[in-house]
């Protein structure tokens, strides 16, 4: 399943308003926009998980222009600085949230929706074997990937689904389900609101 993700249709601008949100109390959003940039700017300042997410939106409009080589440089410079690798080539939508930047990995072949959430050591990457070229990984919207986390083989990760720390997926996770353990299995059910 690949659909079209809100990043595709928003402004570089209106993607970085919408992490930096993510990463703060809601208050934070009321703000006008001359007081929220003078604020998000202190964040982007002393927050690593917060940078290396912009640095992650500036590579991958770079990426989309035809300036790959430039974009990966950023990417490279996003590990060194963070720990976290956010591929240029993945689409990421609006208002990601890292709360720990460390070990977070995101491959090339990945989808991840609007206001998800990655813990410490969150791994998410396609499927590159087998014939047919990579399988992507698609995350759905609002999906929170606890500590440690591996998601990967071509699966699909409905909306608003938990994984749980340390599990391993490697089976699509319907939408609003809780999944832990290694390999994963359900655990729950998340409500809908």
């Amino acid at each position: 399943m690949s659909r079209p993700r809100p990043s595709d249709e928003l402004s570089l601008l209106k993607l970085v308003r919408a992490d930096i949100e993510a990463t703060t109390h809601p208050n934070f959003r009321r703000y006008s926009t001359g007081r929220f940039w003078r604020r998000a700017f202190f964040k982007l300042l002393f927050s690593p998980n917060v940078r290396v997410v912009i640095t992650y939106r500036v590579g991958h409009w770079l990426a989309q222009h035809g300036l790959l080589p430039v974009a990966l440089i950023l990417r490279t410079h996003g590990i060194r600085k963070s720990g976290a690798e956010l591929n240029p080539l993945a689409k990421i939508g609006p208002g990601l949230y890292l709360a720990h930047s460390v070990g977070v990995g995101v491959g090339a072949y990945v989808e991840i929706g609007a206001n998800c959430t990655l813990h410490l050591g969150s791994v998410i990457g396609p499927q590159t074997h087998g014939g047919g070229g990579p399988q992507r990984t698609v995350i759905g919207d609002d999906v929170f990937i606890g500590t440690h986390a591996v998601v990967v083989g071509g699966v699909t990760i409905g909306d608003g689904a938990v994984i749980g720390a340390n599990a391993v997926v490697m089976r699509d996770v319907e939408p609003y389900t809780v999944v832990s353990a290694s390999p994963a299995r359900t655990v729950g059910q998340r409500s809908v609101s």
